[in-house]
């Protein structure tokens, strides 16, 4: 199953594509993904990650794992909302994503000022 929290998101400079980035000058999006699955799955899970390639319009800037659980966070900067989508799809029936856009705290106090 697929979470996506995109409700109450600020865009921000370094954003594009998703309605209405573009007219604000933006050009990618900021998302941590958050993916958890059940502890029967670990090996499913290693052997697809070994295999997962990059998608056109997404790139993993960077991927960590939580050590006591079944977690890995991965902060993807999007060019296009589908990548975002076709590279999550294949995940589905192995575990929970969750997908939050982000931005830099610096960045959202200037937009806040």
């Amino acid at each position: 199953m697929i979470y996506v929290y995109l409700e109450g998101y600020l865009p921000i400079t370094h954003s594009r594509m998703i309605d209405g980035w573009v007219k604000m000058g933006v050009t990618y999006m900021l998302f941590m993904t958050m993916f958890t699955w059940e502890p029967g799955k670990t090996e499913e899970v290693m052997k697809m990650r070994t295999k997962e390639t990059e998608h056109p319009g997404r790139k993993v800037v960077k991927e960590w794992v939580a050590l006591e659980t079944n977690l890995v966070f991965r902060l993807v900067e999007i060019t296009d909302p589908a990548a975002l989508l076709q590279a999550s799809s294949p995940w589905s029936d192995l575990g929970y994503l969750e997908l939050h856009p982000v931005m830099e705290s610096e960045e959202a106090l200037k937009l806040l000022k």
